[in-house]
């Protein structure tokens, strides 16, 4: 193993000195520092600590893992205060003390967690860490005492932490605000998009295909990427699994949705042998990548067309290269379905033919916000009827699921998110509206006939005469 003594990476001279350096874990849990009372409570979950632990399994491959950055201000006292970091910090706490618990004195590290946390929200904190204890503890309890000692080492010695201290507190207070994108909280797209990046470096792919892959990502327009998350696989995922749409919306408490099977390293491939799940996605990933690789003349020819994963979006993700063709490729879909018609790539050409009248005329009031709540849950229907049967009787699918998402509209005098949300569950708010669960009903569906076998719907109508069209058609269905 690698010496745990800290080496210095940078220092700089800004207003107020700044130094930065990269120190193990096991270093840093010797020094003295110290959590100020305006630090929120200690809210990391048993799944965090999971996602943690994980990711140290899953680099210790490759001889050495970076975990993060941790800011500290220096006081006048010359005591550190953790400004940005204590989460983590806590949470190494933690796992030195389970490994303590079963090494004893086999690990040099002091017990640091209870002299640190502070008293503000020490009740949410106190829950939070007894728990995540107990979590650390069983995990790695498993392992076996000479399993444990390697992971520890690997742990305390060779993963490593950037720690950038400075001495006026306001400058410490702005680097934290530059470490979470000027002062905004990181979108959930950009987690995403570093954890399967991280996930391509731990399959050891070669880094021009990490290179096209983050370029693919970069062609996308950010704010269509996170408009393709927030407002429809987030979405439809929730719906179809019979589950409603959070008050919040897509958050970072949500990107484990789109986080699943893992190729790298021994540990995730004895797994995913016995996950019987997971061996389908396996098998058509391996195939399309076969057929890549074999047929590769004949593909860039065009004698043949590649043959693409058969993503799906309620189907779990593949981890790495395949997250980033399965955001492309719904991107590209959901183009055909109409959607991201303010990107600069957008082209009307795109648009399946059987949706362009309905596109053109609900786009007349796209921008209005009394109709914007029932048009995306129209958008979702489409997305996911297209994502299962492609264009496979389209038109009957796109009047069907307009008729149902604008009875909404025309019943109700005032739209809600958790009304639509309840809604998409087959829940309506008036009993003249059908209590379709259609989400869950394409979920289930094997043909198209199996979702459009129903009636269409015929609401009572209270306004909007403009979409008086949508339901004069049900006469002539």
């Amino acid at each position: 193993m690698g010496s745990t003594g800290m080496t210095s990476m940078a220092t700089a001279q800004a207003p107020g000195p700044l130094t930065a350096q990269v120190t193990t874990v096991g270093q840093l849990l010797k020094r003295e520092l110290r959590i100020p009372d305006y630090q929120r409570p200690y809210k990391w979950t048993i799944r965090n600590v999971a996602q943690l632990i994980e990711d140290v399994d899953t680099f210790r491959d490759t001889g050495r893992y970076r975990v993060g950055t941790i800011i500290l201000h220096r006081g006048e006292d010359d005591g550190l205060d953790i400004v940005d970091g204590q989460q983590r910090f806590l949470t190494f706490c933690l796992i030195a003390q389970a490994t303590r618990h079963h090494l004893g004195d086999g690990v040099d590290v002091p017990d640091m967690a209870r002299q640190v946390i502070p008293d503000v929200g020490l009740d949410i904190s106190r829950t939070n860490l007894v728990d995540n204890f107990r979590h650390a503890r069983d995990v790695l309890g498993v392992r076996g005492p000479s399993e444990l000692q390697v992971w520890a080492e690997f742990f305390f010695q060779q993963c490593e932490v950037v720690v950038l201290t400075l001495a006026n507190i306001d400058e410490a207070f702005q680097m934290f605000d530059s470490q979470n994108a000027r002062g905004r909280s990181l979108f959930p797209t950009d987690l995403l998009k570093a954890f399967h990046i991280r996930e391509m470096s731990a399959e050891n792919d070669a880094a021009d295909l990490r290179l096209r892959m983050v370029r693919m990502w970069e062609d996308i327009p950010p704010e269509s990427v996170n408009e393709l998350f927030a407002e429809y696989l987030f979405k439809i995922k929730r719906w179809a699994n019979g589950h409603d749409i959070p008050a919040q919306g897509f958050s970072t408490e949500h990107v484990a949705l789109f986080k699943g099977i893992r190729e790298a390293g021994p540990h995730h491939r004895e797994a995913n042998a016995r996950n019987r799940w997971a061996l389908p996605f396996l098998y058509a990933k391996n195939y399309t990548d076969d057929f890549a690789q074999e047929n590769a003349t004949l593909i860039r020819y065009g004698a043949i067309p590649p043959a693409s994963y058969p993503f799906q979006i309620d189907q779990p993700v593949l981890n790495g290269e395949t997250f980033f063709l399965m955001v492309d490729h719904y991107y590209r879909l959901g183009q055909r379905c109409g959607l991201f018609r303010d990107d600069a790539t957008s082209d009307d050409t795109k648009i399946f033919d059987e949706l362009k009248a309905v596109i053109d005329d609900l786009d007349n009031h796209r921008r209005k916000s009394t109709y914007r709540l029932v048009r995306n849950l129209f958008d979702c229907l489409v997305l996911y009827y297209v994502d299962r049967f492609e264009d496979q009787y389209l038109e009957h699918a796109v009047r069907l699921t307009a008729a149902y998402s604008m009875a909404l509209r025309v019943q109700q005098k005032r739209v809600r998110r958790d009304m639509v949300s309840r809604y998409a569950l087959g829940s309506p708010p008036s009993p003249s509206l059908p209590r379709w669960a259609l989400f869950r009903d394409l979920r289930e569906a094997m043909r198209p006939q199996d979702f459009l076998r129903r009636p269409m719907p015929v609401p009572d109508r209270n306004g909007y005469p403009e979409l008086d069209k949508y339901f004069e058609a049900v006469a002539d269905a």
